[in-house]
């Protein structure tokens, strides 16, 4: 008369005590494909930013906005913070986060290029 273990290995019950991976993966999907994500540039005082925002903050958390952003200011060596449902990264990044945002399975047509400089 032993203990019986599931037939899970370490990975699996870590993943699903820390929130399921597939799940996670399936609602992170289902949100990339109807997320509409404006990209705009923003001048401050001297200094160009370009804005990713995704309009809804429960979006945003569903994408894993911190981690997007990481990847984002790796990508293009650049600084940038979070904030609210939108990243900010620094200079004139627009068509390059465009194009990053569509390989990563963002819909083409769910996102919006703002060609206009706001002065802020």
């Amino acid at each position: 008369m032993g203990v019986e273990f599931p037939e899970k290995d370490a990975e699996d019950i870590v993943s699903q005590l820390l929130g399921g991976g597939e799940e996670n993966e399936i609602i992170q999907s289902i949100t990339k494909e109807k997320a509409l994500i404006h990209i705009r540039l923003e001048k401050r005082k001297s200094h160009l930013v370009t804005i990713v925002d995704f309009g809804n903050s429960d979006d945003a958390k569903q994408l894993g906005i911190k981690d997007l952003a990481r990847e984002l200011k790796k990508k293009l060596a650049a600084g940038g913070t979070i904030r609210d449902s939108w990243i900010e990264i620094q200079g004139d990044h627009r068509q390059k986060i465009k194009k990053m945002l569509i390989d990563m399975g963002f819909k083409e047509e769910n996102i919006l290029v703002d060609e206009e400089v706001k002065e802020v």
